[in-house]
C-alpha cells in the first residue's frame, strides 16, 4: 500500500499546490529550462539563453517570496517530477519568453 502511494506520487509529480498559481507556473518553465540546459547535444549559445530565461523566472519567483529558496525549490521539482511532465510546459513558457522578449525590444526600439 505505502509502495503504491509513493508511486503514485513518483507518477504525478511534485506538489506546487503549497504555492500561488503564478510561482508554480514560474518554477515549471525555471524547471523546464534547468532540464533544457543539462542536455549535453545543447549548444553553448542555447545554454546561455536557457539560463537569462532561468535567471528571469528566478526573479520574478524571488521579487514574491525572497525567503524562499527557489533554486533548491526547482531541484526538488525537477527531481520528483517525470522529464515528460517538465517538458508538458515547454509551448507555454517559449511563448512566455518570446512575448517578453518582443514586448523588450519594442520598448527599446523607439
Amino acid at each position: 500500500m505505502i509502495l503504491a502511494a509513493m508511486m503514485a506520487t513518483a507518477l504525478a509529480g511534485a506538489d506546487l499546490t503549497d504555492m500561488p498559481a503564478e510561482s508554480a507556473a514560474d518554477l515549471q518553465c525555471m524547471g523546464l529550462l534547468a532540464v533544457a540546459i543539462d542536455d549535453p547535444a545543447l549548444s553553448e549559445t542555447l545554454k546561455q539563453q536557457y539560463s537569462g530565461g532561468m535567471m528571469y523566472y528566478l526573479g520574478r519567483l524571488e521579487g514574491r517570496d525572497p525567503r524562499t529558496n527557489w533554486v533548491r525549490r526547482m531541484l526538488d521539482y525537477t527531481d520528483s517530477t517525470p522529464v515528460q511532465q517538465v517538458r508538458s510546459h515547454s509551448q507555454r513558457c517559449g511563448h512566455e519568453l518570446i512575448a517578453k522578449g518582443q514586448e523588450i525590444f519594442t520598448l527599446l526600439d523607439r
